[in-house]
């Protein structure tokens, strides 16, 4: 608590000084997506974490904490995805609006994982997401009244978006036998995922990135791989490829073969200027990677 509170003292300092303002900052390239997606282009939306970045394990600098500072508005994931910024992000909540994305759902909507502790990825479910779009839509009209027409026509032209990318996916994963509907990634950031669209996930490690893994779940999860036929398994873009790279070897070592698939966009999109760069670009990688893989 201390150090947090170090930080954010000495950003209060560095937010004395000239600095360009921002009309709303977002903790991930996700969250950021959905309101541009709603907000006309004058507003000024950006992103704290780039591209590959892993919120789990981010720690925010005094120039991170100035920038949350100045802004006139923030938004982020909520449920502890920014789990080194917890602290940061409620004491700013008591001097500007704050919207976290997961207070639009209810306790039965999430994946419970621990005690008091609920699974963060909640935008690879898009009717969840689509849900937590209606939220902030409200809000971002109680922040912005002026645009509140541009903003209800751009949530409705995004609902229709999600919908259509949603059915998709629910058409296709229909097509491929129970059987065969199962993955492996490096962190279990894909349960919402599967759960929507009905694919066995399993984890080499758990919800966050910052928990190690042993050797029981590198065995646990080889012979996961063994047991549904895996051809192929996923690192993430914002993962270090090295955990999958060794729970390769250990399928070897268990006298298998599994490929590493192309990376899969988990916790963070893709670079700015690519498809991927949105949650519905990166929606669509990651499907027909999946989709792929089952054949």
């Amino acid at each position: 608590m201390r150090k947090a509170l170090l930080i954010i003292w000495g950003a209060l300092a560095l937010s004395c000084q000239p600095q360009e303002s921002v009309d709303v900052l977002c903790t991930t390239s996700i969250v950021a997506d959905a309101a541009k997606h709603l907000l006309p282009e004058e507003i000024k939306v950006e992103s704290l974490m780039h591209s590959n970045i892993d919120p789990h394990s981010y720690k925010p600098v005094e120039s991170d904490v100035a920038k949350l500072s100045n802004a006139r508005i923030i938004l982020h994931n909520g449920l502890h995805l920014e789990g080194k910024m917890v602290e940061i992000l409620e004491k700013l909540g008591t001097q500007k609006p704050v919207h976290a994305m997961s207070s639009a759902l209810q306790s039965h909507d999430l994946i419970e994982v621990g005690p008091n502790t609920d699974d963060p990825h909640i935008w690879f479910d898009l009717q969840l997401w689509d849900r937590c779009v209606g939220e902030l839509a409200m809000f971002l009209i109680d922040q912005f009244p002026e645009h509140r027409q541009a903003i209800e026509w751009n949530t409705m032209d995004y609902f229709s978006e999600l919908v259509q990318a949603h059915d998709e996916m629910i058409r296709a994963s229909n097509k491929v036998p129970d059987s065969l509907r199962a993955m492996v990634t490096a962190h279990d950031a894909f349960s919402y995922f599967g759960r929507a669209y009905g694919i066995e996930v399993h984890g080499l490690q758990g919800i966050s990135t910052a928990a190690e893994f042993g050797i029981n779940d590198m065995s646990t999860s080889a012979q996961f791989i063994l047991d549904h036929h895996l051809t192929t398994i996923f690192a993430e873009t914002s993962v270090n490829p090295k955990s999958i790279q060794a729970l390769q070897e250990a399928v070897a070592q268990k006298g298998g073969q599994v490929t590493i698939g192309t990376p899969l966009y988990s916790d963070a999109l893709g670079p700015q200027g690519t498809p991927e760069a949105t949650l519905l670009g990166a929606f669509q990688h990651n499907t027909n990677a999946i989709l792929k893989s089952f054949e």
